[in-house]
């Protein structure tokens, strides 16, 4: 097939200094978008700011004849946020793609919920009436496994529940928008990326983080993300798991479950394995649906 191009369109990313981050913004400006690279550029900790990481990316991305400019407004307020995209028309004028990719895994509560949830909002909303104006636009904000699927590093707290929530937030996030989006041709999708940066260099040394360091580059990442953004990616509101050369759809469902009109919770323990039973089971679209399986469940007119 022709190759997926990005002529006169421009992406705004966050975290775009250095890891997967990077691999997008060198992969979006190969195939001709202008990209803004967005970089605080702080170590793991949150120390250190640094806009050197989003400079020199854009300098060699301009070296390779590539558009990008680099900014160094910190995502984890609004003002700073709003700025981000702002430069993005201020420098081309428009803005049709923004990944949020800027994350941080360690912290307080606040502070990761500041630059994985909080971040997201502020920019979605900056960027919206841009691209609603334009009728185009393409979104997605990163999730993680940790969120989707639970994660845990003993029976005392760590941050990397904060880190689960915030980022699950993020995928509820992107679900509402992807609805709001339907009429003006925005779509909004969610990446789970895995890949060994020098934030998942700090994890416990367990085979699952082994195999990450050999076999997840972040390069293997930015293929299935950089097509979801793309205009002819035909979904809006999924969430994808990507990493390792593989990618994967990842879905929440309903199962068909147990109807009583005379619920009690005797006919729940009685019944509870075909109310878990996954046979049969519902992927709805968006909110409305839920309450239409409700109806048919019941037999409602």
């Amino acid at each position: 097939m022709d190759e997926l191009r990005f002529d006169g369109r421009v992406a705004v990313i966050t975290g775009a200094g250095r890891g997967v981050g990077r691999q997008y913004a060198q992969l979006l400006a190969r195939r001709g978008a202008a990209v803004v690279i967005n970089d605080l550029g702080v170590a793991p900790d949150g120390s250190g700011p640094s806009a050197a990481p989003a400079e020199q990316l854009a300098a060699e991305i301009a070296d390779a004849g590539g558009s990008a400019v680099a900014d160094a407004h910190s995502v984890a307020d609004k003002a700073g946020a709003e700025a981000v995209v702002h430069r993005a028309l201020d420098e081309f004028g428009r803005i049709d793609v923004l990944i949020h990719n800027a994350g941080i895994v360690e912290g307080t509560f606040e502070q990761l919920d500041a630059v994985n949830l909080r971040a997201a909002f502020w920019l979605t909303e900056a960027a919206w009436k841009y691209m609603c104006g334009q009728q185009y636009g393409r979104i997605l904000l990163t999730t993680s496994s940790a969120g989707l699927f639970g994660a845990s590093n003993g029976v005392e707290y760590a941050p990397i529940q904060s880190y689960g929530a915030t980022k699950m937030g993020a995928f509820g996030l992107g679900r509402c928008l992807a609805v709001r989006g339907r009429s003006c041709n925005i779509r909004v999708n969610m990446v789970s990326p895995h890949a060994f940066t020098r934030l998942a260099a700090g994890l416990p040394p367990t085979p699952q983080a082994k195999f990450m360091q050999t076999h997840a580059k972040p390069e293997l990442v930015a293929p299935g993300s950089v097509f979801l953004v793309h205009e002819t990616c035909p979904v809006s509101g999924e969430t994808f798991a990507v990493g390792a050369g593989r990618m994967a759809r990842v879905f929440v469902g309903e199962t068909v479950g147990y109807v009583d009109s005379d619920l009690t919770v005797e006919k729940v323990a009685q019944n509870f394995a075909k109310i878990c039973d996954e046979t049969g089971y519902h992927v709805p679209a968006d909110m409305s649906e839920i309450v239409d399986i409700y109806r048919r469940a019941v037999g409602a007119d």
